[in-house]
């Protein structure tokens, strides 16, 4: 039994490609570009229009070995779903016996983890730039009534013109903030708000938490909670790391 059932034809929105049903021969494979628990990301060119484009590859079995389903079919819906200039967008999907196939924009700028690393610590300039089109896609995400849950710097992509563009919405989650709250801890700890391990519950505003820590590294190069790590975390423990905060010396007034 195939854990997902997916169409096998184009997204029908897609502004790039016409509708059509496909199969993974219409692709020409050129490179790997990454590797996770469940697939691979690999960079290809769709043969009919020559067009390069980024290519997920889930394993069906991994993921139901994993309990990944729901979070692989929030993932495509919110792919659907969501079409904004500040996030990857979905150009096809579709599957076969074994394997599930998210094509997506090829983003030729590649993470902003790789740039923040190589410069160490970015200007206020780069800052504010990057930031302010970060929020623009929150907000929309969140205008559609959905949390990101998931902001760092490897789940941020560059543009061929530098333009910031949020990718991996496996963690994301539908969810009205007037009526409803989210309970699963999820995320990575270093960037988690503290409402996320109270258990209390949390609303779409965890993801501002999340932008403020990325501005800090952005600016220092650094985490404002190092001490945060992957693994078992209680709350306990996160709300005595959060004691350690400190701004450093070299931030100006506005960045503070």
């Amino acid at each position: 039994d195939e854990p997902i059932q997916e169409t096998d034809e184009a997204i029908i929105d897609s502004k790039e490609e016409p509708k059509v049903k496909l199969k993974i021969t219409d692709f020409t494979f050129l490179k790997y570009l990454g590797k996770g628990t469940f697939g691979e990301v690999a960079l290809v060119r769709y043969k009919q229009s020559s067009n390069l484009y980024a290519m997920k590859i889930l394993e069906k079995k991994h993921l139901a070995i994993h309990k990944q389903i729901e979070h692989t079919k929030t993932e495509r819906d919110v792919l659907v779903k969501l079409r904004h200039p500040f996030l990857v967008q979905l150009v096809f999907a579709f599957q076969d016996s074994r394997r599930l196939f998210f094509v997506t924009e090829f983003m030729q700028g590649g993470e902003l983890f790789f740039h923040l690393h190589r410069e160490i610590f970015f200007d206020d300039d780069k800052t504010r730039f990057y930031i302010c089109e970060i929020i623009l896609a929150l907000e929309f995400i969140h205008s559609k009534n959905f949390v990101y849950r998931d902001l760092k710097p490897e789940n941020l992509l560059l543009d061929k013109d530098g333009h910031i563009h949020l990718t991996d919405f496996g963690l994301s989650k539908l969810i009205d903030k007037h009526k409803d709250k989210a309970f699963t801890i999820c995320g990575t700890p270093q960037y988690l708000a503290p409402e996320v391990l109270k258990g209390t519950g949390y609303d779409n505003s965890v993801d501002w938490w999340s932008l403020g820590i990325l501005m800090y590294e952005m600016l220092s190069g650094k985490l404002p909670f190092p001490s945060l790590c992957k693994g078992y975390l209680s709350y306990e423990m996160y709300d005595e790391a959060l004691k350690s905060f400190n701004i450093p010396r070299n931030f100006t007034k506005e960045a503070v």
